[in-house]
């Protein structure tokens, strides 16, 4: 799963702008007959959306001549995605008069929101958001439905305004050129200027427009939006944006890594031996050269740079083993504390592009593990680049991987369960391990025995006893059933009991990304989520906007189940681990942020915080068979490093109290690092 879609859906459309201004009124009737001009046609354009080259939906536009924008808008992704109308106009200076949007989320929930600019007043009613405003100078409402219309508007109002405007219901938006480009169609070649705003997420959000002005649309490794007829155009635009990227990304590491030139000696800090999950009072960690050369109660080295960490806790740089880096994920990561990031399913060129950037000091971000995604094809498979429907394709997507060193591959919905030994079987010809969701038309057990490493989400565990032979799991019938059924599951059961047998006896591991399934089924529409609520005041406010959406639609009478339900995921994972299992944390949701939710949401199911802290450092690195060169604090091991101020141990929560950070010998300061994505210390 990834992020809400809406992130990536604040962008571009095409064509020309008509203000909401009434037309005139036709002269009145003489005795001499005059024609009158027949009102002009509606502008109308149509925009292909794009996933990891694969087309995945479209946006409808329709301009009226009275000043009224129509849109159209359907996506299907992954077995899911939104389908949103709406309707908007906006003044002669390019603001927001009114808009309306109905249809349903990415997840299914009904989507009523409604805003009016009535004089000095602005009202926002629907179902996520509900308020009032008196502007003191020009503000203009950001639609939070899926859409692009309301972001076309939105840049024209900055052009209008100079540059920069207050947002609506909060928030403020920066417009700024940063360069040019080519697109070449089958209607020809277009030439385009780039674009970007903040305000919008962390980081820019960028776009194109035609030399006029107008708008043109988004290109991205993730997810494109261009004029019918553009697609081709998309993976030259892509690779404009990252040299964009590139820069923006090099300029933050000039500012923000300090390299040092010597040995650094970190001085009376509490050092957390994570396999004996214990502190050692007032050590002296030692690093030089990436490298930690001494750890004790001696005097450091005379010619060391001293750190003093005057008490405050220092552990193991964190790893997310559920990761699919974006633009700013690096920065989020490494202001968090998580120095190792394990990507389970990326554009393979952007992923490699952004590893190589990160280990050579051009942009910050964690040491990368990558593994390999592998998807079938048809309508409710996820966007690929790496696709197989055969035996032959099979074979060739686990050597696509092998060559450019990834460790291991994740198998995914779609993939014809006959192709899963096969699968398995290259990769670990290879050396590669292999995990992945449960593909349909098979159950978990039987993932293990024909190959899996490991199994990512727990709702896939609990699949194993809910579905049929024929139940077709790659819509949300795989989150929604076990929303319904594991509030009921019986953990003392043969079944379960035979089940966890299993995983211990082929020592299979499990990335539950319970915060991934707390937003599911705890997370209600127009109430902020749960597993952001705790950081929601250091976020951007155009970014807390995206936790009021909402999680699974819960159907009547079944708010407790869903929420029982979720216990029972929380269940599952401590009987799990208790037993022996192996178990990662990892996000899949908000970088770094959202670990820290997920170390929470361990301890809270009843695993000793201790335990969780091993699984989150040195328990990762032995499942990726490198915890002879990292995860712990220890002599020659690799200085990844992180110095919080609380007691973690006590309270787990503390793991939010990030104050410096050593990735290979590096050292960040974690606020001015959060501050690069606009998000507060903390």
């Amino acid at each position: 799963m990834r992020r809400l879609l809406a992130l990536s859906l604040l962008v571009a459309c095409g064509g020309e702008t008509v203000a909401s201004v009434p037309p005139k009124p036709p002269a009145p009737a003489s005795s001499t007959s005059v024609s009158v001009a027949p009102a002009p046609a509606p502008i109308k354009r149509r925009l292909a959306i794009v996933m990891m080259s694969r087309p995945s939906g479209f946006v409808e536009t329709t301009v009226h001549a009275d000043g009224l924008h129509e849109e159209a808008l359907e996506i299907l992704q992954n077995g899911r995605g939104p389908k949103v109308r709406s309707r908007l106009r906006v003044d002669a200076d390019g603001l927001v008069t009114s808009f309306e949007a109905t249809g349903q989320t990415e997840m299914g929930v009904p989507i009523e929101e409604r805003f009016v600019r009535e004089g000095s007043v602005a009202r926002w009613t629907g179902k996520e958001e509900n308020g009032e405003a008196k502007p003191e100078g020009p503000a203009t409402y950001y639609p939070r439905a899926e859409g692009v219309e309301g972001f076309a508007m939105l840049v024209q109002a900055l052009e209008k305004h100079g540059g920069k405007l207050a947002l609506l219901p909060a928030g403020e938006a920066r417009l700024e050129k940063v360069g040019e480009a080519d697109a070449k169609g089958k209607a020809g070649t277009e030439h385009l200027t780039a674009w970007s705003i903040s305000g919008l997420e962390l980081g820019p959000t960028r776009f194109f427009r035609r030399g006029d002005g107008s708008f043109w649309g988004v290109a991205s490794p993730w997810f494109s939006i261009v004029p019918e007829g553009f697609e081709g155009a998309i993976d030259a635009l892509v690779e404009v944006q990252r040299k964009f990227e590139r820069a923006r990304q090099e300029a933050l590491a000039k500012e923000l890594r300090h390299v040092p030139t010597g040995a650094v000696a970190i001085v009376h800090a509490r050092v957390l031996d994570v396999d004996k999950k214990q502190w050692l009072p007032d050590r002296t960690v030692v690093v030089k050269a990436g490298k930690i050369v001494s750890v004790g109660t001696g005097k450091p080295p005379a010619d060391a740079e001293l750190v003093d960490a005057q008490g405050k806790a220092l552990l193991p740089g964190f790893w997310d083993m559920h990761a699919h880096l974006g633009p700013s994920d690096g920065l989020l990561d490494v202001a968090s504390g998580v120095t190792t990031a394990r990507d389970l399913g990326n554009d393979p060129d952007d992923l490699d592009d952004q590893k190589a950037r990160f280990d050579a000091g051009t942009a910050i971000g964690p040491h990368v593990l990558r593994a390999g995604f592998i998807e079938g094809r048809g309508e409710k498979a996820a966007a690929s680049k790496v696709t197989a429907e055969t035996e032959v394709e099979a074979l060739a997507a686990v050597e696509f991987y092998a060559k450019r060193g990834y460790e291991q591959i994740k198998i995914y919905n779609s993939i014809k369960k006959e192709l899963v030994p096969v699968l398995a079987k290259a990769a670990h010809q290879r050396k590669m391990r292999v995990s992945g969701h449960v593909p349909v038309f098979m159950r978990a057990e039987e993932c293990v025995l024909a190959g899996y490493d490991e199994i990512q989400h727990v709702n896939m565990l609990f699949l194993n006893f809910f579905v049929a032979p024929d139940t077709d799991t790659r819509t949300p019938l795989r989150f929604s059933l076990v929303a319904e059924r594991a509030a009921g599951f019986d953990f003392a059961g043969q079944p379960f009991l035979a089940f966890e047998k299993l995983l211990v006896k082929k020592k299979t591991v499990i990335d539950p990304t319970l915060n991934a399934f707390e937003n599911l089924f705890l997370d209600r529409q127009g109430v902020l989520s749960t597993s952001v609520a705790p950081v929601a005041t250091r976020l951007p406010a155009q970014v807390r906007r995206q936790f009021l959406v909402g999680g699974l639609p819960v159907p009547e009478g079944k708010d407790q189940t869903y929420k029982d339900s979720f216990a029972a995921a929380q269940k599952m994972v401590r009987l799990l681990h208790a037993a022996g299992v192996p178990v990662l944390l990892g996000t899949d949701s908000l970088a770094g942020l959202m670990f820290h939710r997920e170390l929470e949401l361990h301890v809270e199911a009843g695993i000793p915080a201790g335990d969780v802290l091993r699984n989150a450092t040195l328990g990762a690195a032995r499942v990726m068979g490198k915890d002879q060169t990292t995860g712990s604090i220890a002599v020659g091991k690799d200085a990844d490093l992180v110095l919080i101020d609380g007691d973690p141990l006590a309270k787990i929560s503390d793991v939010r109290k990030v104050v410096t950070v050593f990735r290979g010998g590096v050292r960040f300061d974690a606020a001015a690092v959060y501050q690069a994505v606009g998000v507060k210390g903390p």
